[in-house]
């Protein structure tokens, strides 16, 4: 008898199913009292779309943080003194089953200013989001049970039984690079890098979901 141990990986290309567009109002001046009103006004007014969004049924859910002010310190230009200014902010996050009305409201709002549009997150309902993530665990399966026939095959032997299976860091004495890795993922295709600054992508690429496991099998 001989030992047979493999991995087995599976994916799947999903079109996300929701959006969720995540806004800020914000401004700076030298005085809270300058910024302050300007920022609550306009997050009112970003909040009341987003509820019209949820109540005609473009979007499923909103959120809305509080108005919040931090100090920061800018540079005269060319000079090495610094002024203090006031920044004031407050976030709305709107989840849309509708991408024409996120779209439109990116682009509306993203128009307006003191508007900063932070990003889009793509995503999949939670309920499809379960079935394609247990399909693709038996996917998985699948693969690590083929390439163990395989392997068997070629040494002239057939698999007769699997002794374990093992999630991405459930294996004792795993070698390293699998520790900290769940059984599946979840990628953004082509999600867009924001460490330069906001960027929005308003054509979602797939999503894709995927698997990984290791099986240890027996060939007589």
């Amino acid at each position: 008898m001989v030992t047979i141990t493999v991995a087995g990986t599976a994916h799947r290309l999903v079109p996300p199913e929701r959006g969720t567009v995540h806004l800020r109002a914000t401004r700076e001046a030298r005085r809270s009292s300058d910024v302050v009103p300007f920022v609550a006004d306009l997050h009112a007014q970003l909040s009341a779309d987003a509820e019209r969004y949820v109540t005609a049924g473009a979007a499923t859910r909103w959120s809305a943080d509080q108005v919040y002010v931090s100090t920061v310190q800018r540079y005269r230009r060319d000079s090495d003194v610094a002024e203090t200014f006031q920044v004031a902010a407050a976030g709305v996050a709107v989840r849309f089953a509708d991408f024409a009305a996120l779209s439109t409201w990116v682009t509306d709002a993203g128009a307006v200013d003191g508007v900063v549009v932070d990003g889009v997150d793509w995503e999949l309902t939670d309920d499809h989001r379960c079935e394609i993530e247990r399909e693709v665990r038996a996917e998985a399966v699948r693969d690590a049970q083929e390439r163990a026939a395989t392997y068997a095959a070629a040494l002239g032997l057939d698999v007769s039984s699997v002794d374990a299976l093992y999630e991405p860091g459930l294996r004792p004495h795993e070698q390293p690079g699998w520790e900290g890795r769940g059984p599946f993922k979840i990628t953004q295709m082509g999600a867009a890098d924001h460490g330069g600054g906001p960027s929005v992508s308003l054509r979602p690429e797939p999503i894709e979901v995927s698997a990984t496991i290791s099986a240890d099998f027996t060939a007589s």
